[in-house]
């Protein structure tokens, strides 16, 4: 018997260092927690490397051995959510954790951020509100999320951060909004759902400007490239992340007038997860990551 154990550990897939997977009895939960955070089977599908058909059966496998019932009013777990679930998010949170890693969302805005940094699984980025960002992170589909202040529904005082039962939010840094258009004199932006962002909607009709929002289903940079290049539309970009070089490759402009954008960047994470290794670990790589975009932005000033 525990020789035949041993085979069965020996003959496991072994992966390359530095790389991470989900262990075998959570691969289809992996899976379901990537439909939940791209919003479609096809981006899930997108995101994982696989074909639609493969996430479509999970999904199914899932409501059947979980006895999920499909929730299309709620703002997260759309395909169902139980006890037995949320135990074993938590779970399979617990692994990632014991591996070193730390599953993190964000926008467009603030996905470069998290490209290349160690011990972080990357997920499709979406605009969404602070208290979506803060139910994705409570319920264990995500282990942490960058936060902007302009995802918030009331302005906080300088100093405040946000509060959400049973999270923290460690403060990144404060970061301006820069507005690019094809043509650098329109007065019309376009921007996230008003839900998404309430706080920007709110700044940027205080300076004049009349605004167009994105469809929620058009997530990715190109689309949001096209409809301002289509619609002759401005956008916000962050100008220390994305850099004077892409917005040139990119066919856009700065606008002429520019109303001061500051947002404050958080990273929310569970209060029992915030004093872990992985935690610590990734918050320092984010300041580090921001500290050298905004050396780079100096440099070609």
């Amino acid at each position: 018997m525990n020789h035949s154990c041993s085979r069965a550990a020996d003959s496991a897939p072994k992966r390359a260092p530095g790389t991470y997977s989900p262990p075998s009895p959570l691969e289809d939960l992996h899976i379901l927690d990537f439909l939940e955070l791209a919003g479609s089977q096809s981006k899930a599908g997108i995101a994982l490397a696989m074909h639609q058909s493969t996430v479509c059966r999970s999904l199914h496998l899932m409501q059947h051995q979980f006895r999920l019932e499909p929730s299309q009013g709620s703002m997260v777990c759309r395909h169902g959510q139980n006890a037995c679930l949320h135990h074993l998010r938590l779970a399979y949170r617990a692994h990632r954790l014991m591996e070193g890693l730390l599953r993190i969302g964000t926008d467009v805005l603030h996905q470069s951020l998290l490209m290349g940094i160690e011990g972080v699984q990357l997920v499709p980025p979406r605009f969404r509100s602070g208290e979506h960002w803060a139910e994705l992170v409570r319920h264990g589909l995500l282990d942490g999320a960058i936060v902007s202040s302009f995802c918030l529904e009331k302005r906080l005082l300088s100093g405040q951060a946000p509060q959400w039962d049973g999270l923290g939010a460690l403060p990144l840094a404060q970061l301006g909004l820069q507005l690019v258009a094809p043509t650098p004199s329109t007065r019309r932006v376009l921007l996230p759902r008003k839900a998404a962002t309430p706080l920007l909607h709110q700044e940027l009709k205080c300076h004049g400007f009349a605004v167009e929002q994105q469809p929620e289903a058009c997530q990715e940079p190109a689309a949001w490239i096209k409809r301002a290049r289509d619609r002759k539309l401005a956008m916000p970009i962050s100008a220390v992340l994305q850099g004077t070089a892409w917005t040139k490759a990119s066919g856009l402009e700065p606008l002429a007038e520019q109303p001061p954008l500051i947002e404050q960047l958080w990273l929310v994470l569970p209060q029992g997860a915030a004093k872990t290794k992985a935690a610590r670990q990734c918050l320092r790589r984010l300041r580090v990551q921001i500290a050298k975009a905004r050396t780079m932005q100096e440099l070609h000033e």
